[in-house]
């Protein structure tokens, strides 16, 4: 009886080229970053670009660590071929990140704020509350409202809406 270990033989297709495959599987990786790609040497290997472009391929040769015996630093000592592609990378971080904008569903929006005019930050008591449809734990509440803090535009919409209500009550009181 034949071992149950044993490998089989798979079948060959004759429809696919080999050679053509090949050549697909060894496409180039996509870059990202514009100022690299446009300088990018196609006939050169990942390392001379980098090395011709200022860039560090291995940052444990480039860069020197505190407390070790003092390497040569080739990678670094060497001057780029192509500075504007640093100089580039150098405006685009000078510029900074976009904001980027944070939001939350609507019904969350109002899930939480509900559960904060109501309980502040009692957790417990909000996950006992009866609009807890889905019921979520004290620490999924928080975490959603903790969610809904950081999307500033509507958080910041919710706290002039009581800033206003706030004020309001202020003056019924008072008169």
């Amino acid at each position: 009886m034949p071992s149950k270990r044993k490998a089989r033989r798979g079948k060959v297709n004759h429809d696919i080229d080999k050679r053509k495959l090949w050549k697909k599987l060894k496409k180039r990786p996509v870059l990202k970053c514009k100022e690299i790609s446009a300088f990018w040497d196609k006939t050169k290997t990942l390392q001379q670009n980098l090395k011709d472009m200022g860039l560090a391929y291995d940052a444990n040769r480039s860069v020197q660590m505190p407390g070790k015996k003092p390497a040569v630093m080739e990678e670094m000592a060497i001057k780029p071929k192509v500075p504007e592609v640093l100089e580039s990378m150098e405006t685009e971080v000078a510029l900074g990140e976009k904001e980027k904008r944070f939001l939350i569903s609507g019904d969350d929006v109002l899930f939480c704020t509900h559960m904060m005019d109501t309980y502040k930050d009692n957790y417990k008591a909000m996950a006992r509350d009866k609009r807890n449809y889905f019921q979520l734990t004290p620490k999924q509440i928080r975490d959603k409202i903790r969610s809904f803090k950081r999307s500033k535009t509507q958080y910041q919409a919710y706290l002039d809406a009581k800033k206003r209500t706030d004020g309001m009550d202020n003056e019924i009181m008072e008169s």
